[in-house]
């Protein structure tokens, strides 16, 4: 199953992020050419810089900078798409909905938006966590 990432050029949002490092991990193991795109490292110490993944070509940047996420995929040409970037901490979205609504529906516009203005583009996986945990209150 994960010969089909062999060779393949694939984006990865959210990659320096606990499940982003992951996959593209797994990713580089299975011979992909992984680019990811991200904010920046969400935590100290960063699970992305100890797993040393220094294949991945490592773009930072806004998945609400649509011209910027556009301009990395025209350079990258993915094939495959994984987005991961989001605005994840539930509280955090209570003291910071607008910033939370830009960043996980309009980064996803853009994310669907360039898919749909770059050709190479063949698949792409949308990952959300925000309906999976109970909620106790």
């Amino acid at each position: 199953m994960l010969d089909f990432f062999k060779n393949k050029r694939v984006l990865v949002t959210g990659h320096t992020g606990f499940k982003g490092t992951w996959l593209s991990k797994i990713l580089i193991n299975a011979g992909a050419e992984v680019t990811g795109y991200s904010l920046g490292l969400p935590t100290e110490p960063s699970l992305f810089e100890m797993a040393g993944l220094d294949a991945v070509n490592d773009i930072r940047g806004d998945i609400r900078d649509l011209n910027h996420l556009k301009k990395v995929f025209d350079e990258c040409r993915p094939q495959i798409v994984f987005h991961l970037a989001a605005q994840p901490i539930v509280r955090e979205s209570y003291k910071n909905p607008v910033y939370t609504y830009e960043t996980n529906v309009m980064g996803t516009v853009n994310i669907l938006e360039c898919i749909r203005l770059t050709d190479c583009v063949r698949s792409s996986v949308i990952i959300t966590t925000d309906k999976v945990y109970k909620n106790n209150e």
